[in-house]
């Protein structure tokens, strides 16, 4: 953890290090959780979207895929199994932030959902005895407010699939612009 702390200060400018203080998490201020359109994916070709929802504690924030003066962008690797795709990750607007210094910066407060389009095609056959699809989200932020904490998290999912159209989860709300 130092070192990838060290190799962050080494990369930003000075007056850019000199504005961002680094702290040991002792409680991470995200929550991150790795969450679906759908209850399930319907068998052969069908579609859905996937993302990872960030619960931020108050007064903090994470930063946008261009993250402005300052900080580290959020990153979400995909992974799943042979006849999976991922689209691209969907970006919703940043708010701007002015940290400390006045440094200018891009990224989201409170709650965000990055989310990708799911594709199944028919290679992934096998997995229909099991009746899941394993999916997993490789997910790592930088959490700022008076200082910059480094967060990461292996999220998995288990997605069922169904000959059925797909129906609504309890998250769908949150796949809605």
């Amino acid at each position: 953890m130092r070192l990838f702390v060290a190799c962050c200060l080494l990369a930003l400018s000075g007056a850019e290090a000199s504005a961002l203080e680094f702290a040991e998490p002792e409680e991470q201020p995200i929550i991150a959780t790795l969450v679906a359109e759908h209850v399930a994916i319907q068998r052969g070709s069908g579609s859905t979207r996937i993302g990872v929802l960030f619960e931020i504690e108050d007064g903090w924030h994470i930063y946008a895929q261009d993250p402005g003066d300052a900080g580290l962008p959020t990153s979400v690797t995909w992974s799943g199994p042979s006849g999976v795709s991922f689209g691209p990750l969907q970006w919703p607007p940043p708010h701007e932030f002015l940290d400390p210094g006045d440094i200018r910066t891009f990224g989201y407060a409170k709650e965000v959902l990055l989310a990708s389009t799911l594709s199944l095609q028919g290679a992934a056959e096998i997995y229909y005895i099991s009746g899941t699809l394993p999916l997993k989200a490789k997910v790592s932020w930088l959490a700022c407010r008076e200082v910059c904490i480094p967060g990461k998290a292996d999220l998995k999912l288990a997605l069922p699939l169904s000959p059925d159209p797909p129906t609504p989860s309890p998250h769908a709300h949150l796949f809605s612009p």
